[in-house]
């Protein structure tokens, strides 16, 4: 692709970008490359980009030159490949695939961000620090990397904007109790979050995603999949205000009936639930497995 960019070999390039290339700057196809990758699920495409970005280091070229040919890149083009990195906009995006911008930027030995970082955790005023997008992706990373188990992720003690905080959430597969409490988590945040219950070890213990009054079904599934696991040990479940549908109560059901579950507390305030929901979570006291010691729908 590199190769391709350069020799300007644009039906190739068309093919992968899947839209009509009109010849451009390395710093503006390597940014229409990072935004085809962080559309992919599964993440085939992150490798890809990260290689892709090291080809920008003058000593990762040296050693290609038999493959690449001679190839000069300004310096100007390289702080503008980093500037879009920095900027790159992840709404509706997983942010399991918004960390592999800071793998990118470290790719290009970008190490000011990581040190930045560092230097936050070694903070005793974190709440006071503004974190960019780029800076929680590069924190959730971290956090989720570390050896230590975090005792407690409340995305509201963060100061930082609605998407970065959003970014933040793959630590939650490190930390015994969560806070995700803010409108508009999607289903991928969803996805995130069973991954971590699903892990082994699991750590999350506790876990509060009241207030996303916008939970769609889908969303709800997801989560039910992670308790349903053998590897999670959720003792305690909030889930108040967050529109929860008849569907979504029959996930929730099915879930604490399919598996001898570890989740003691239940709570579903401010759902507006109907009698027939309430009634189907009330019949669950009838099942040998059930275990919870506090339900509260009201």
């Amino acid at each position: 692709m590199f190769h391709c960019h350069t020799n300007r070999k644009t039906e190739v390039l068309e093919d992968f970008l899947g839209k009509k290339y009109n010849e451009s700057s390395l710093d503006d196809f390597l940014k229409r490359a990072m935004e085809k990758s962080l559309q992919s699920k599964n993440g085939h495409l992150d490798l890809f980009v990260r290689f892709l970005h090291g080809l920008c280091l003058e000593s990762n070229q040296r050693l290609l030159v038999g493959l690449l040919g001679q190839t000069e890149i300004s310096p100007g083009t390289i702080q503008r490949v980093i500037n879009n990195l920095k900027e790159m906009n992840s709404d509706e995006i997983s942010p399991d695939r918004s960390i592999n911008i800071f793998h990118c930027l470290m790719e290009m030995n970008h190490l000011s961000l990581f040190q930045e970082i560092q230097e936050f955790l070694k903070s005793e005023n974190r709440s006071e620090k503004e974190l960019s997008e780029i800076q929680c992706s590069a924190l959730a990373f971290m956090l989720q990397m570390s050896e230590e188990v975090l005792d407690e992720l409340d995305l509201q003690k963060y100061k930082t904007s609605e998407q970065g905080r959003q970014r933040l959430i793959p630590a939650v597969r490190n930390c015994r109790k969560a806070g995700l409490t803010q409108c508009g988590l999607s289903e991928s945040h969803c996805e995130v979050v069973a991954s971590a219950l699903k892990s082994n070890p699991s750590h999350l213990t506790e876990l509060d995603m009241s207030g996303n009054n916008d939970l769609q079904d889908s969303g709800v599934k997801l989560l039910c999949a992670g308790l349903e696991s053998p590897n999670c040990r959720l003792e305690t479940l909030r889930l108040e205000n967050c529109g929860l549908s008849e569907i979504s109560c029959d996930y929730l059901a099915a879930a604490l009936k399919s598996n001898p579950s570890h989740l003691r507390e239940l709570e579903l305030w401010d759902n507006n639930l109907k009698d027939p929901d309430v009634k189907q979570l009330s019949d669950l006291k009838k099942s040998p497995d059930y275990r919870l010691e506090t339900l509260v729908w009201w």
